[in-house]
Protein backbone atom coordinates (compact mmCIF):
# COMPACT_ATOMS: atom_id res chain seq x y z
CA UNK A 1 0.00 0.00 0.00
CA UNK A 2 0.79 3.72 -0.83
CA UNK A 3 1.74 5.26 2.81
CA UNK A 4 -0.34 8.41 3.70
CA UNK A 5 1.69 11.36 4.99
CA UNK A 6 0.86 14.57 6.17
CA UNK A 7 0.77 17.22 2.95
CA UNK A 8 3.08 19.73 5.80
CA UNK A 9 6.15 18.87 4.12
CA UNK A 10 5.16 19.35 0.75
CA UNK A 11 2.42 22.31 1.15
CA UNK A 12 4.37 24.49 -1.09
CA UNK A 13 4.48 22.33 -4.10
CA UNK A 14 0.07 21.14 -2.98
CA UNK A 15 -0.63 25.16 -3.25
CA UNK A 16 1.03 25.50 -6.60
CA UNK A 17 -2.18 23.13 -8.20
CA UNK A 18 -5.05 24.32 -6.09
CA UNK A 19 -7.36 25.08 -8.84
CA UNK A 20 -8.54 28.48 -8.21
CA UNK A 21 -6.47 29.56 -5.68
CA UNK A 22 -3.74 31.90 -5.46
CA UNK A 23 -0.10 30.97 -2.77
CA UNK A 24 -1.35 34.19 -1.01
CA UNK A 25 -4.78 32.84 0.04
CA UNK A 26 -4.12 29.27 0.05
CA UNK A 27 -3.93 28.06 3.63
CA UNK A 28 -3.67 24.49 5.41
CA UNK A 29 -7.30 23.80 5.70
CA UNK A 30 -7.72 23.75 2.02
CA UNK A 31 -4.83 20.91 2.29
CA UNK A 32 -5.82 17.39 3.23
CA UNK A 33 -3.99 13.84 3.67
CA UNK A 34 -2.42 12.78 0.22
CA UNK A 35 -0.75 9.43 -1.31
CA UNK A 36 3.23 9.82 -1.15
CA UNK A 37 4.66 7.63 -2.99
CA UNK A 38 8.47 6.39 -2.82
CA UNK A 39 9.88 4.82 -5.65
CA UNK A 40 13.53 5.18 -7.46
CA UNK A 41 12.58 6.43 -10.78
CA UNK A 42 9.41 7.99 -11.68
CA UNK A 43 8.51 7.77 -16.02
CA UNK A 44 6.13 10.46 -17.01
CA UNK A 45 4.17 8.56 -19.79
CA UNK A 46 3.37 5.37 -20.29
CA UNK A 47 3.50 4.41 -23.70
CA UNK A 48 5.29 2.07 -26.00
CA UNK A 49 9.24 3.94 -24.22
CA UNK A 50 7.47 4.28 -20.79
CA UNK A 51 5.73 1.11 -20.49
CA UNK A 52 9.35 -0.71 -21.73
CA UNK A 53 11.03 1.32 -19.32
CA UNK A 54 9.22 0.70 -16.08
CA UNK A 55 9.41 -3.04 -17.05
CA UNK A 56 13.14 -3.12 -17.43
CA UNK A 57 13.70 -1.64 -14.52
CA UNK A 58 11.47 -3.70 -11.99
CA UNK A 59 13.43 -6.68 -13.60
CA UNK A 60 16.37 -4.54 -12.29
CA UNK A 61 14.81 -4.61 -8.85
CA UNK A 62 14.76 -0.82 -9.54
CA UNK A 63 11.52 0.61 -8.13
CA UNK A 64 9.09 2.98 -10.14
CA UNK A 65 5.70 4.41 -10.84
CA UNK A 66 4.06 5.39 -14.09
CA UNK A 67 2.21 9.01 -14.81
CA UNK A 68 -0.28 8.14 -17.93
CA UNK A 69 -2.55 10.90 -18.87
CA UNK A 70 -5.09 8.31 -20.39
CA UNK A 71 -6.83 5.64 -19.03
CA UNK A 72 -4.67 2.81 -20.74
CA UNK A 73 -0.68 2.22 -21.52
CA UNK A 74 0.97 2.05 -25.32
CA UNK A 75 0.54 5.58 -26.50
CA UNK A 76 0.13 5.21 -30.33
CA UNK A 77 -0.54 1.25 -30.21
CA UNK A 78 -4.51 1.14 -29.66
CA UNK A 79 -6.59 -1.54 -31.05
CA UNK A 80 -10.58 -1.13 -31.23
CA UNK A 81 -12.50 -5.09 -30.64
CA UNK A 82 -15.82 -4.50 -33.45
CA UNK A 83 -18.58 -5.15 -30.99
CA UNK A 84 -20.10 -7.20 -33.87
CA UNK A 85 -17.76 -9.78 -34.33
CA UNK A 86 -15.20 -9.61 -31.40
CA UNK A 87 -12.20 -8.98 -33.48
CA UNK A 88 -9.47 -6.77 -32.54
CA UNK A 89 -8.70 -4.29 -35.22
CA UNK A 90 -5.30 -2.31 -34.54
CA UNK A 91 -5.00 0.88 -36.01
CA UNK A 92 -2.48 3.09 -34.19
CA UNK A 93 0.75 0.94 -33.86
CA UNK A 94 0.33 -2.32 -36.61
CA UNK A 95 3.96 -3.88 -37.11
CA UNK A 96 6.78 -4.18 -35.86
CA UNK A 97 10.92 -4.94 -36.22
CA UNK A 98 11.48 -8.56 -35.73
CA UNK A 99 13.97 -7.87 -33.42
CA UNK A 100 15.09 -9.68 -30.15
CA UNK A 101 13.52 -6.35 -27.57
CA UNK A 102 10.13 -7.26 -29.90
CA UNK A 103 9.92 -10.79 -28.88
CA UNK A 104 11.57 -10.61 -25.20
CA UNK A 105 8.98 -8.03 -24.48
CA UNK A 106 6.00 -9.65 -26.25
CA UNK A 107 7.06 -13.34 -24.66
CA UNK A 108 7.51 -11.71 -21.19
CA UNK A 109 3.82 -11.38 -21.06
CA UNK A 110 3.74 -14.82 -22.81
CA UNK A 111 1.83 -12.87 -26.10
CA UNK A 112 2.80 -15.19 -29.27
CA UNK A 113 4.36 -13.35 -32.24
CA UNK A 114 3.75 -13.78 -35.73
CA UNK A 115 4.81 -12.63 -39.17
CA UNK A 116 2.96 -10.19 -41.02
CA UNK A 117 3.77 -8.57 -44.51
CA UNK A 118 2.41 -5.30 -46.23
CA UNK A 119 -1.15 -4.76 -45.51
CA UNK A 120 -3.55 -5.79 -48.16
CA UNK A 121 -2.67 -7.84 -51.23
CA UNK A 122 -3.61 -5.21 -53.78
CA UNK A 123 -2.98 -1.17 -54.21
CA UNK A 124 -4.27 0.66 -55.79
CA UNK A 125 -3.07 4.28 -56.16
CA UNK A 126 -5.52 7.40 -56.89
CA UNK A 127 -5.21 11.11 -56.32
CA UNK A 128 -8.09 11.51 -53.90
CA UNK A 129 -8.27 15.37 -55.14
CA UNK A 130 -9.24 13.99 -58.56
CA UNK A 131 -10.35 10.51 -58.57
CA UNK A 132 -7.75 10.08 -61.33
CA UNK A 133 -5.91 6.38 -61.21
CA UNK A 134 -2.09 7.21 -60.81
CA UNK A 135 0.58 5.04 -62.43
CA UNK A 136 3.85 4.18 -60.09
CA UNK A 137 6.50 6.28 -60.84
CA UNK A 138 8.42 4.97 -63.55
CA UNK A 139 12.16 3.26 -62.43
CA UNK A 140 13.01 0.17 -61.11
CA UNK A 141 12.32 0.00 -57.45
CA UNK A 142 14.07 -2.54 -56.38
CA UNK A 143 17.12 -0.78 -57.95
CA UNK A 144 16.26 2.32 -55.99
CA UNK A 145 16.34 0.69 -52.90
CA UNK A 146 19.45 -0.98 -53.32
CA UNK A 147 21.24 2.31 -53.89
CA UNK A 148 19.13 3.64 -51.07
CA UNK A 149 20.17 0.48 -48.67
CA UNK A 150 24.30 1.13 -49.94
CA UNK A 151 23.62 4.89 -48.41
CA UNK A 152 22.39 4.07 -45.50
CA UNK A 153 25.70 1.22 -44.78
CA UNK A 154 27.37 4.61 -44.85
CA UNK A 155 26.37 5.94 -42.09
CA UNK A 156 26.02 3.19 -39.20
CA UNK A 157 25.25 5.34 -36.07
CA UNK A 158 21.70 5.89 -37.63
CA UNK A 159 21.26 2.31 -36.76
CA UNK A 160 20.74 3.65 -32.95
CA UNK A 161 20.45 6.87 -31.20
CA UNK A 162 21.37 10.34 -33.00
CA UNK A 163 25.60 10.45 -32.26
CA UNK A 164 26.19 12.22 -35.22
CA UNK A 165 29.48 13.33 -36.46
CA UNK A 166 30.45 17.11 -35.21
CA UNK A 167 30.58 17.91 -38.94
CA UNK A 168 27.41 16.20 -40.41
CA UNK A 169 27.84 14.81 -43.63
CA UNK A 170 25.73 16.99 -46.27
CA UNK A 171 23.66 14.30 -47.42
CA UNK A 172 22.16 14.18 -44.05
CA UNK A 173 21.03 17.56 -43.81
CA UNK A 174 20.13 18.10 -47.56
CA UNK A 175 16.01 18.28 -48.66
CA UNK A 176 15.29 14.44 -49.02
CA UNK A 177 13.80 16.06 -52.54
CA UNK A 178 17.59 16.69 -53.47
CA UNK A 179 18.81 13.83 -51.95
CA UNK A 180 16.13 12.03 -54.24
CA UNK A 181 17.15 14.00 -57.30
CA UNK A 182 21.07 13.02 -56.50
CA UNK A 183 20.99 9.37 -56.32
CA UNK A 184 18.03 8.66 -58.17
CA UNK A 185 16.09 7.57 -56.15
CA UNK A 186 12.70 8.35 -57.16
CA UNK A 187 10.93 5.01 -57.79
CA UNK A 188 11.73 4.25 -54.46
CA UNK A 189 10.13 7.21 -52.93
CA UNK A 190 6.36 5.84 -53.05
CA UNK A 191 7.41 2.94 -50.51
CA UNK A 192 9.29 5.55 -48.40
CA UNK A 193 6.88 8.12 -48.29
CA UNK A 194 4.47 5.13 -47.29
CA UNK A 195 6.23 3.95 -43.97
CA UNK A 196 7.10 7.77 -42.70
CA UNK A 197 4.26 8.84 -42.92
CA UNK A 198 2.72 11.60 -40.03
CA UNK A 199 5.94 14.06 -40.74
CA UNK A 200 6.21 17.54 -42.47
CA UNK A 201 6.49 17.53 -46.12
CA UNK A 202 8.30 14.68 -47.18
CA UNK A 203 10.36 16.81 -50.47
CA UNK A 204 11.30 19.49 -47.82
CA UNK A 205 12.57 17.28 -44.62
CA UNK A 206 16.13 16.77 -43.67
CA UNK A 207 16.73 13.40 -45.26
CA UNK A 208 18.46 12.07 -42.04
CA UNK A 209 14.89 12.02 -40.72
CA UNK A 210 13.70 9.63 -43.49
CA UNK A 211 16.67 7.40 -43.18
CA UNK A 212 15.96 6.90 -39.26
CA UNK A 213 12.21 5.97 -40.50
CA UNK A 214 12.90 3.72 -43.64
CA UNK A 215 16.45 2.45 -42.18
CA UNK A 216 18.51 -1.10 -42.91
CA UNK A 217 16.28 -2.54 -40.34
CA UNK A 218 13.02 -1.51 -42.46
CA UNK A 219 14.32 -2.45 -45.83
CA UNK A 220 15.74 -5.73 -44.35
CA UNK A 221 11.61 -6.10 -42.50
CA UNK A 222 10.41 -5.20 -46.10
CA UNK A 223 12.02 -8.24 -47.62
CA UNK A 224 11.86 -10.75 -44.12
CA UNK A 225 8.18 -9.42 -42.71
CA UNK A 226 7.63 -7.76 -40.14
CA UNK A 227 5.85 -8.83 -36.70
CA UNK A 228 2.53 -8.47 -34.94
CA UNK A 229 1.11 -10.62 -32.29
CA UNK A 230 -0.73 -13.82 -32.81
CA UNK A 231 -4.12 -12.88 -32.27
CA UNK A 232 -3.45 -9.31 -34.03
CA UNK A 233 -4.29 -7.39 -31.21
CA UNK A 234 -1.41 -5.34 -30.58
CA UNK A 235 -2.94 -3.86 -27.77
CA UNK A 236 -3.18 -6.93 -25.37
CA UNK A 237 1.07 -6.42 -24.71
CA UNK A 238 0.16 -3.61 -23.30
CA UNK A 239 -2.76 -4.84 -21.28
CA UNK A 240 -1.07 -7.27 -19.57
CA UNK A 241 2.04 -4.28 -18.84
CA UNK A 242 -0.83 -2.87 -16.78
CA UNK A 243 -1.87 -5.75 -15.24
CA UNK A 244 1.81 -6.52 -14.08
CA UNK A 245 2.97 -2.91 -12.93
CA UNK A 246 -0.38 -2.61 -11.12
CA UNK A 247 -0.07 0.43 -8.47
CA UNK A 248 2.63 1.48 -10.12
CA UNK A 249 0.67 3.12 -13.01
CA UNK A 250 -1.41 6.01 -12.25
CA UNK A 251 -3.75 6.87 -14.78
CA UNK A 252 -5.61 9.56 -16.39
CA UNK A 253 -3.05 11.66 -14.11
CA UNK A 254 -1.09 14.50 -15.09
CA UNK A 255 2.28 16.27 -13.36
CA UNK A 256 1.08 19.28 -12.46
CA UNK A 257 4.07 20.81 -10.49
CA UNK A 258 7.53 19.40 -9.71
CA UNK A 259 11.21 20.30 -8.38
CA UNK A 260 14.14 18.10 -10.21
CA UNK A 261 17.33 19.02 -8.58
CA UNK A 262 20.37 17.00 -9.77
CA UNK A 263 21.64 16.56 -6.00
CA UNK A 264 18.46 16.34 -3.90
CA UNK A 265 14.89 13.82 -4.28
CA UNK A 266 13.17 14.40 -6.84
CA UNK A 267 9.50 16.01 -5.92
CA UNK A 268 6.36 15.12 -8.33
CA UNK A 269 2.82 16.30 -7.45
CA UNK A 270 0.68 14.85 -9.73
CA UNK A 271 -3.29 15.35 -10.02
CA UNK A 272 -5.43 12.66 -11.58
CA UNK A 273 -8.54 13.61 -13.68
CA UNK A 274 -10.91 13.43 -10.42
CA UNK A 275 -9.05 15.71 -8.48
CA UNK A 276 -7.02 13.19 -6.45
CA UNK A 277 -3.39 14.81 -5.60
CA UNK A 278 -0.05 12.39 -5.23
CA UNK A 279 3.47 13.31 -4.20
CA UNK A 280 6.25 11.25 -5.81
CA UNK A 281 9.73 10.84 -4.17
CA UNK A 282 11.92 9.93 -6.35
CA UNK A 283 15.82 9.62 -7.25
CA UNK A 284 15.77 10.05 -10.97
CA UNK A 285 12.78 11.26 -13.52
CA UNK A 286 12.03 9.77 -16.79
CA UNK A 287 10.40 11.69 -19.17
CA UNK A 288 8.90 9.35 -21.70
CA UNK A 289 6.64 12.26 -24.12
CA UNK A 290 7.25 14.26 -26.73
CA UNK A 291 8.66 17.86 -25.39
CA UNK A 292 6.16 20.12 -26.06
CA UNK A 293 5.16 23.05 -23.59
CA UNK A 294 1.93 21.88 -23.82
CA UNK A 295 3.15 18.54 -22.60
CA UNK A 296 5.65 19.52 -19.99
CA UNK A 297 3.60 22.38 -18.49
CA UNK A 298 3.65 21.05 -14.87
CA UNK A 299 7.30 20.20 -15.23
CA UNK A 300 10.03 22.52 -13.84
CA UNK A 301 11.77 23.10 -17.24
CA UNK A 302 14.46 25.18 -16.87
CA UNK A 303 16.20 27.55 -20.08
CA UNK A 304 18.98 25.11 -20.35
CA UNK A 305 15.76 22.12 -21.08
CA UNK A 306 13.66 24.83 -23.08
CA UNK A 307 16.17 26.15 -25.36
CA UNK A 308 16.32 23.10 -27.36
CA UNK A 309 12.96 21.77 -26.55
CA UNK A 310 11.68 24.95 -28.33
CA UNK A 311 13.15 24.01 -31.65
CA UNK A 312 11.15 21.04 -32.36
CA UNK A 313 8.65 20.80 -35.60
CA UNK A 314 6.18 18.34 -35.88
CA UNK A 315 3.49 16.69 -37.62
CA UNK A 316 -0.15 16.01 -37.32
CA UNK A 317 -0.97 12.56 -37.57
CA UNK A 318 -4.26 11.19 -37.21
CA UNK A 319 -6.00 7.51 -37.95
CA UNK A 320 -9.33 6.24 -38.00
CA UNK A 321 -11.07 3.22 -38.94
CA UNK A 322 -14.23 3.48 -40.62
CA UNK A 323 -17.02 1.27 -41.58
CA UNK A 324 -18.05 1.64 -45.28
CA UNK A 325 -20.05 -0.34 -47.57
CA UNK A 326 -18.58 -1.47 -50.91
CA UNK A 327 -14.89 -1.39 -50.39
CA UNK A 328 -13.09 -4.14 -52.17
CA UNK A 329 -11.64 -6.99 -50.14
CA UNK A 330 -7.99 -7.09 -49.89
CA UNK A 331 -7.45 -3.05 -51.57
CA UNK A 332 -5.07 -1.21 -50.07
CA UNK A 333 -5.40 2.71 -52.06
CA UNK A 334 -2.91 5.05 -51.53
CA UNK A 335 -2.97 8.85 -52.07
CA UNK A 336 -1.05 9.54 -54.78
CA UNK A 337 -0.87 13.35 -56.77
CA UNK A 338 -1.30 12.62 -60.37
CA UNK A 339 0.77 15.86 -61.27
CA UNK A 340 3.07 16.17 -58.34
CA UNK A 341 6.64 15.21 -57.50
CA UNK A 342 7.40 11.25 -57.27
CA UNK A 343 3.96 11.68 -57.19
CA UNK A 344 3.46 12.44 -53.57
CA UNK A 345 0.16 13.54 -52.25
CA UNK A 346 -0.32 17.42 -51.22
CA UNK A 347 -0.19 17.79 -47.16
CA UNK A 348 -3.21 17.77 -46.17
CA UNK A 349 -4.56 14.89 -47.00
CA UNK A 350 -5.77 11.05 -46.09
CA UNK A 351 -2.34 8.94 -46.94
CA UNK A 352 -3.98 5.51 -47.47
CA UNK A 353 -7.18 3.30 -46.68
CA UNK A 354 -6.19 -0.06 -45.58
CA UNK A 355 -8.19 -3.29 -45.42
CA UNK A 356 -8.16 -4.79 -41.66
CA UNK A 357 -9.55 -8.22 -40.15
CA UNK A 358 -13.21 -7.14 -40.47
CA UNK A 359 -15.27 -7.09 -44.30
CA UNK A 360 -16.69 -3.61 -43.90
CA UNK A 361 -14.07 -1.58 -41.59
CA UNK A 362 -10.94 -0.14 -43.36
CA UNK A 363 -8.09 1.61 -41.74
CA UNK A 364 -7.31 5.56 -42.61
CA UNK A 365 -4.63 7.80 -41.97
CA UNK A 366 -4.48 11.39 -42.55
CA UNK A 367 -1.72 14.10 -41.85
CA UNK A 368 -1.46 17.79 -41.56
CA UNK A 369 1.59 19.80 -41.41
CA UNK A 370 -0.51 21.91 -39.26
CA UNK A 371 -3.18 21.11 -36.16
CA UNK A 372 -6.49 20.42 -37.01
CA UNK A 373 -9.87 19.89 -34.93
CA UNK A 374 -11.28 15.93 -34.81
CA UNK A 375 -14.26 17.13 -36.66
CA UNK A 376 -12.28 18.54 -39.54
CA UNK A 377 -10.40 15.31 -39.79
CA UNK A 378 -13.21 13.51 -39.86
CA UNK A 379 -15.06 15.67 -42.26
CA UNK A 380 -12.00 15.51 -44.90
CA UNK A 381 -11.40 11.49 -44.28
CA UNK A 382 -15.27 11.25 -45.33
CA UNK A 383 -15.16 13.13 -48.44
CA UNK A 384 -12.33 11.07 -49.42
CA UNK A 385 -13.69 7.98 -49.23
CA UNK A 386 -17.13 9.43 -51.06
CA UNK A 387 -14.69 10.80 -53.36
CA UNK A 388 -13.44 7.55 -54.81
CA UNK A 389 -16.24 7.26 -56.35
CA UNK A 390 -15.19 8.98 -59.27
CA UNK A 391 -12.96 6.63 -59.75
CA UNK A 392 -14.86 3.81 -59.84
CA UNK A 393 -15.82 2.61 -56.85
CA UNK A 394 -19.10 2.16 -55.40
CA UNK A 395 -18.71 3.15 -51.27
CA UNK A 396 -20.97 4.62 -49.35
CA UNK A 397 -22.32 5.35 -45.92
CA UNK A 398 -18.55 5.73 -44.49
CA UNK A 399 -18.53 5.65 -40.54
CA UNK A 400 -15.87 6.51 -38.56
CA UNK A 401 -16.24 3.80 -35.28
CA UNK A 402 -12.99 4.74 -33.76
CA UNK A 403 -10.42 7.67 -34.27
CA UNK A 404 -7.08 8.85 -32.85
CA UNK A 405 -4.87 11.40 -32.84
CA UNK A 406 -1.20 10.83 -32.87
CA UNK A 407 -0.12 14.43 -32.53
CA UNK A 408 2.52 16.31 -32.29
CA UNK A 409 4.33 12.93 -34.38
CA UNK A 410 8.10 13.16 -35.98
CA UNK A 411 9.73 15.46 -33.89
CA UNK A 412 12.14 17.33 -35.62
CA UNK A 413 14.12 20.29 -36.05
CA UNK A 414 15.52 22.46 -39.30
CA UNK A 415 18.87 21.44 -41.08
CA UNK A 416 20.44 24.37 -39.88
CA UNK A 417 19.73 23.39 -36.02
CA UNK A 418 21.04 19.66 -36.98
CA UNK A 419 24.53 21.75 -38.26
CA UNK A 420 24.97 23.17 -35.38
CA UNK A 421 24.70 20.82 -33.41
CA UNK A 422 21.22 19.93 -31.77
CA UNK A 423 21.37 16.50 -31.45
CA UNK A 424 24.77 16.52 -30.04
CA UNK A 425 23.53 19.03 -27.45
CA UNK A 426 20.17 17.00 -26.95
CA UNK A 427 22.53 13.90 -25.73
CA UNK A 428 24.04 15.84 -23.08
CA UNK A 429 20.72 16.74 -21.71
CA UNK A 430 20.46 12.73 -20.53
CA UNK A 431 21.20 12.56 -17.04
CA UNK A 432 20.72 16.22 -16.56
CA UNK A 433 19.25 17.19 -13.55
CA UNK A 434 18.96 13.35 -13.11
CA UNK A 435 16.39 13.35 -15.78
CA UNK A 436 16.56 11.33 -18.43
CA UNK A 437 14.24 11.02 -21.90
CA UNK A 438 13.29 8.35 -24.16
CA UNK A 439 11.09 8.17 -26.93
CA UNK A 440 10.70 8.51 -30.90
CA UNK A 441 11.81 11.86 -29.64
CA UNK A 442 15.14 10.88 -29.43
CA UNK A 443 15.15 7.81 -31.73
CA UNK A 444 12.64 7.95 -34.64
CA UNK A 445 9.97 6.30 -34.43
CA UNK A 446 9.85 2.93 -34.29
CA UNK A 447 9.20 0.61 -31.46
CA UNK A 448 12.09 -1.67 -31.77
CA UNK A 449 14.05 1.43 -31.82
CA UNK A 450 12.90 2.80 -29.26
CA UNK A 451 13.39 -0.09 -27.06
CA UNK A 452 16.96 -0.93 -28.30
CA UNK A 453 17.39 3.22 -27.12
CA UNK A 454 16.10 2.72 -23.74
CA UNK A 455 17.83 -0.75 -23.38
CA UNK A 456 21.14 1.57 -24.32
CA UNK A 457 20.30 4.24 -21.36
CA UNK A 458 18.74 1.65 -18.65
CA UNK A 459 23.11 1.73 -17.34
CA UNK A 460 22.82 5.37 -16.73
CA UNK A 461 19.35 5.87 -15.79
CA UNK A 462 20.13 3.10 -12.44
CA UNK A 463 23.66 4.21 -11.66
CA UNK A 464 22.29 7.83 -11.15
CA UNK A 465 19.44 6.47 -8.95
CA UNK A 466 22.18 4.77 -7.49
CA UNK A 467 24.45 7.81 -7.01
CA UNK A 468 21.35 9.85 -5.76
CA UNK A 469 21.03 7.34 -2.24
CA UNK A 470 24.66 7.66 -1.63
Amino acid sequence: MMPLLSISAYLPLFLGIVSGTSHSHATHDQARDVDVIRRDVCIIGGGAAGTYAAMSLRQLNQSVVVVEKTGRLGGHTITYIDPATGTPVDFGVTLFEDSPETVDFFTQFDVPVTKAMHHGDRIARIDFQTGEIVEPYPGNITDALERYGEILQQYPYLAAGWSLPDEVPEDLVMPFGQFVEKYDLGAAVELISIYSQGGRHWLNHPTVYMMKSVSLAMLDAFETGFLCTARHNNGEVFDAALDELGEDVLLHSVVVNASRSHDETHLLTVQSSDGEITIIEADATIVAVPPRRQVLAGLDVDETESQLFDQFLHGHYYAGLVRVDGYPKGLQIVNRGANTAYTLPSLPCTFGINPTAVADIVMVSYGSEKAMTEEDVKAAITEDLLGLNDAGYDLSDPELVAFADHSPFQMSVSSEAIEAGFHQDLNHLQGYRNTYYIGGTYEHPWSSAIWRGVDQLLPSIIEGALARKL
